[in-house]
């Protein structure tokens, strides 16, 4: 299962759906209080992360830490509008390897960093669209 956690509604929902049409089972969060109570509800289930970088009260990186400490297994991709360097500057708070996604970014380019995670379990095979957000 995927945890998408974006404070960006069109975003969210965008992500969500590119990833529901290729077949995998996701859960979304538009805060990351949101995504820790939706964590501690699914988090046998969980397995990748798909988080922004700039979000409050805490932002992506933090957020990321959070749920890694609770489980080391968990895979993460980060995403963001920001430049590389302002990215970075979050990015560069979180002490584990991940991904990173520079928004825009299309729908072959977000599916190839999932295949790329660990593998997050898919219910059913689906063919993906492009899409750009």
């Amino acid at each position: 299962m995927i945890l998408v956690v974006d404070d960006e509604p069109a975003d969210l929902n965008m992500m969500r759906d590119i990833l529901v049409q290729a077949g995998y089972t996701v859960v979304t969060a538009s805060d990351p209080n949101a995504a820790l109570t939706l964590y501690q509800r699914h988090q046998g289930e969980l397995h990748l992360l798909i988080t922004d970088v700039a979000m409050s009260p805490i932002n992506g990186c933090e957020l990321a830490e959070k749920l890694t400490e609770l489980n080391k297994a968990l895979s993460v991709i980060f995403v963001s509008g920001y430049s590389g360097a302002q990215a970075l500057r979050y990015k560069g708070r979180y002490s584990t390897p991940a991904a990173f996604l520079m928004k825009p970014f299309t729908s072959e380019q977000l599916l190839a960093q999932v295949r790329e995670s660990p593998e997050p379990r898919r219910v059913r095979t689906a063919s993906s669209q492009q899409s750009e957000f």
